[in-house]
């Protein structure tokens, strides 16, 4: 697994039910786009939404559509290590390549405590397991890492957060059995120079022939059109879409539904809409980078 892991949204109706018709739409818009994989059910999946149920439902969904073309990663994280467990052992029976597993989140436990909950959690299946660097606001350190790798080898998958591309280049020196991921668009190709093998960034629901095109110019030697793309494709983007650190879901939304994608850009609450203002320049950029 490596290059364009796209984090994909979740559709949903506009009375708030998954809609499966504009999942699969989504799911082949992004694959015919060329991404290397996909990954559902992350923060950007609006898994903290959703039922343990209904999560399990999106995960069938998005196996069926798959259908084994590309890499399959389920976010299986929740505050409950029983709760997590049980998720990744469902993702696993519906044919998941590898599990992606913050910290517990809400209450501050121990690192001892975080640590029990990763290894738990990779105990339960025989599946990769994707250590979320920073969801939830903690940071796993290198030793860490190196710490849950060597006790289970199936933890052998980080993504990161952290805007440290540093970090990602000693980490790649330091634990030479695990694949490094950018979770970051904005240090993606600094990331890619450090020696992460691949991303998992939401950039890829709106962008995938972008995100899949950086990664495959970078991998073949071509910096220039990497650049080109980053510079001139995906940072702009990025700009507009992350003005609000809460509004970027509704955004991807807005302009999959614009495109024809989706049927309804919907975000359950807490996520609101956006302001017509918001709406307005967001959709200006788009058009100006011929993402609409």
């Amino acid at each position: 697994m490596k290059g364009d892991q796209v984090l994909l949204i979740t559709p949903f109706t506009n009375t708030g039910d998954i809609d499966e018709k504009s999942l699969a739409n989504h799911i082949e818009f992004v694959l015919g786009s060329g991404a290397h994989g996909v990954i559902g059910l992350g923060s950007t999946g609006e898994f903290f939404v959703m039922e343990p149920k209904e999560r399990v439902e999106v995960m069938r969904s998005i196996s069926q559509c798959v259908d084994g073309r590309v890499p399959v990663t389920f976010g299986v994280g929740d505050s409950s290590t029983r709760t997590a467990i049980e998720l990744a052992k469902n993702a696993e029976e519906l044919g998941a390549n590898c599990v992606m597993l913050q910290a517990p989140y809400y209450f501050q436990h121990s690192t001892q405590a975080i640590l029990t909950h990763f290894l738990m959690v990779a105990r339960s299946i025989s599946i990769p397991v994707m250590v979320y660097d920073g969801g939830g606001g903690t940071e796993i350190s290198i030793e860490q890492l190196e710490y849950l790798n060597r006790q289970e080898a199936n933890i052998n998958c980080v993504k990161t957060i952290i805007p440290n591309p540093t970090k990602i280049g000693a980490a790649v020196s330091s634990l030479p059995d695990m694949r490094i991921f950018c979770g970051d668009e904005y240090t993606l190709m600094l990331a890619l120079h450090h020696g992460a093998v691949g991303s998992s960034i939401g950039a890829g629901n709106i962008q995938p022939d972008v995100t899949s095109g950086i990664h495959n110019s970078f991998e073949e030697g071509n910096l220039e059109e990497a650049r080109r793309l980053y510079n001139e494709k995906l940072l702009p983007a990025t700009a507009i879409v992350a003005t609000s650190k809460s509004e970027y879901i509704r955004c991807f939304k807005e302009v999959l539904a614009a495109k024809g994608i989706i049927k309804s850009p919907f975000t359950r609450e807490p996520l609101l809409p956006l302001d017509p203002i918001r709406r307005e320049e967001l959709m200006s950029v788009m058009k100006d980078l011929g993402v609409l």
